[in-house]
């Protein structure tokens, strides 16, 4: 059910998506759907991992693979910006609709950010070690929360945005922002 739910959230949105919609989606009958959940509210909080887990999950792997050996912290949150606007851009609708719902329900925003922080930490965590200056960096958890906000907002901002050639722009200026903020002072 689960996986029914979000291809037809990621495809439909989450507003147009019905629980009818879902169970013929995952072959099972309503009463199967409401053994598990209360209501689509519910299984959203499913639907969220599984997006914070196509959204994150890969994220350190796939940044690293794009670059040199000697790569500058910069160029890796520059990496990390661009891999997490091309999953909001895949999944706009699916996108739009969490952080909408992210910041009118508290319990659902909540959930967001634990998840996002949770996520973040752990692709953080890969990528400094990765870099070969990795002990130069903050990686307190107040520090990759800020970091954390700055790259989700600026994703979310250049995906939904018609910056047009500004974009690169802003988002080269953000990874130069960030990577000047995580290194620890002297």
């Amino acid at each position: 059910m689960i996986e029914a739910a979000y291809q037809l959230v990621k495809l439909k949105g989450y507003s147009e998506t019905g629980i009818r919609d879902i169970v013929d989606a995952a072959n099972v009958s309503i009463g199967t759907f409401y053994a598990y959940y209360k209501d689509k509210y519910d299984i959203a909080f499913e639907i969220l991992k599984k997006y914070g887990e196509e959204t994150y999950g890969q994220l350190a792997e796939g940044v690293i693979s794009f670059l040199p050996n000697d790569a500058k912290l910069s160029e890796i949150v520059y990496r990390m910006l661009l891999q997490l606007k091309k999953s909001a851009t895949k999944n706009q609708k699916l996108h739009k609709e969490f952080f909408l719902l992210s910041l009118t329900d508290k319990k659902f925003g909540e959930v967001v950010r634990e998840n996002e922080h949770i996520r973040i930490q752990i692709e953080f965590q890969k990528l400094i070690t990765y870099f070969k200056e990795g002990k130069k960096i903050k990686n307190d958890p107040i520090s990759l929360i800020l970091v954390q906000r700055v790259i989700d907002d600026i994703t979310t901002y250049a995906t939904f945005s018609n910056l047009g050639d500004k974009e690169e722009k802003l988002i080269a200026e953000t990874s130069i922002m960030v990577a000047n903020y995580l290194y620890k002072e002297k």
